[in-house]
């Protein structure tokens, strides 16, 4: 008998151990994903879309700054030709007719060369043009990973604030079920009415629908997050706690210079400016004529069978003088149409660092006041827990009625949610404020 009782034991210990060995990943696979402000914000920078396509525009732009560039490199190509009866190839490798003759079959290839000399700055300008157009995309780009970062900043916070909201709601419901068990208490001893029960029992079931909607608003919160860090995640996460103090901004008017020298936007519309005028030098220079070298070689083999005719290599070179005599009014369009550029881009500037400026005071003034509120908050909700007390003492005594302890219930939620609400919308001032500055 004993050993089948051990192997009993034996089993049971096993078979213990693989129900352990099942469910402790199950419990581990339950708890939502880990993450912080930081691992936030690394997400957006590394997977949003708005900044992938942010770094094509630039690529592009660097793309077309090479392509500005070509005529400093000599030009080449290459041809091959098939010709029968009076049809020829040129030195430039190019079909040209002869005079009438018995009719011959030629095959001709070759190539032909040539590089621009001097063009009076044209292809400089073209270039510095694309250049100064390159850096604009790539404060633009800026400008979207700003707004990226504050986007999710924004959404982190506003998760954390709805967070608090629902600790504060339940905080809520398991103080008034307290309350309400000690009421029954004493209505089913006849120390208190019905009515008194009704009360609570309504109070309660009040907490419980703002429990309700507090949770619903916290699910919402984590798919804001996600789209803000443009990416399918987690329905939920479990976030870092972030201190909701937020500290006093600097001085007004040294914002508003960092703004003015930081803000990606500005910088961007600079760099149009000078893209602008960079144009309008390249339009002027289309004026002068352009001096090219050109040179050409290659092989000519007769198919058909004649005598007296030559074939064989040959080559030549030359010069190419370009003058433009009239264009169509081209050229003096196309100066009005950069000055126009540069003269709208200048308006622009204009317009968009009062925007700015605009932003960083209400900015400013918005984070002030939150500040000042949160002083007020926390008095509010010191007095209201200080009046609950009360309010509960004097119903034990009964010098008081139930609408007394209902009434300061409300106020303490009412204070402690519109301090939490407070706090996290500072830190989001804050978070508007650093980017108003061009700060990330």
């Amino acid at each position: 008998m004993r050993p089948s009782v051990i192997g009993v034991i034996v089993l049971v210990i096993v078979m213990a151990l693989v129900e352990q060995a099942w469910t402790q990943p199950a419990a581990t696979s339950g708890e939502p994903p880990r993450l912080t402000l930081q691992q936030a914000i690394q997400t957006a920078l590394d997977k949003h879309p708005a900044l992938q396509s942010a770094t094509f525009a630039v690529q592009g732009a660097e793309a077309r700054a090479k392509q500005a560039e070509s005529p400093y490199y000599p030009q080449v190509g290459g041809a091959a030709f098939q010709t029968n009866g009076a049809l020829r190839a040129n030195s430039v490798l190019r079909f040209a007719g002869a005079l009438i003759q018995p009719n011959q079959s030629d095959v001709t290839v070759g190539v032909v060369a040539s590089q621009t000399v001097y063009d009076f700055g044209q292809t400089a300008s073209r270039v510095d043009a694309q250049r100064s157009d390159r850096a604009r995309f790539e404060k633009e780009t800026m400008t979207r990973r700003a707004e990226v970062v504050l986007g999710v900043e924004r959404a982190y916070f506003n998760v954390l604030k709805r967070k608090r909201l629902v600790e504060i709601a339940e905080q809520t419901v398991r103080e008034r079920d307290v309350l309400k068990r000690q009421v029954e208490t004493l209505y089913r001893n006849q120390l208190k009415s019905k009515l008194d029960l009704g009360l609570v029992q309504v109070q309660l079931s009040d907490a419980e629908f703002l429990v309700i909607r507090a949770r619903y608003d916290l699910t919402t919160g984590f798919a804001e997050l996600n789209n803000a860090m443009g990416i399918e995640g987690s329905a939920a996460y479990t976030l870092e706690e972030v201190s909701p103090s937020v500290e006093p901004p600097q001085v007004l008017g040294d914002l508003l210079a960092e703004a003015m020298g930081r803000r990606p936007e500005l910088l961007a519309l600079k760099e149009r400016v000078r893209t602008a005028e960079h144009r309008i030098r390249a339009a002027n220079t289309l004026n002068y004529p352009v001096l090219q070298v050109v040179g050409s070689a290659g092989d000519t083999e007769h198919i058909s069978n004649r005598p007296n005719l030559q074939e064989g290599g040959w080559w030549g070179v030359g010069g190419v003088v370009s003058v433009p005599l009239f264009t169509g009014f081209l050229i003096q369009n196309q100066v009005a149409e950069a000055t126009a550029q540069q003269l709208e881009t200048q308006a622009i500037y204009l317009a968009v660092s009062q925007n700015v400026q605009l932003e960083v005071k209400d900015s400013f003034f918005d984070l002030v006041t939150l500040i000042q509120q949160i002083k007020v908050a926390e008095q509010q909700v010191s007095i209201a827990r200080e009046a609950l007390s009360l309010a509960s003492q004097r119903y034990k005594l009964g010098l008081s009625s139930i609408v007394e302890i209902t009434q300061s219930e409300v106020a303490v939620t009412a204070a402690e949610t519109r301090l939490a609400e407070t706090q996290y919308n500072a830190k989001i001032a804050e978070a508007r404020l650093r980017y108003a500055i061009g700060g990330l």
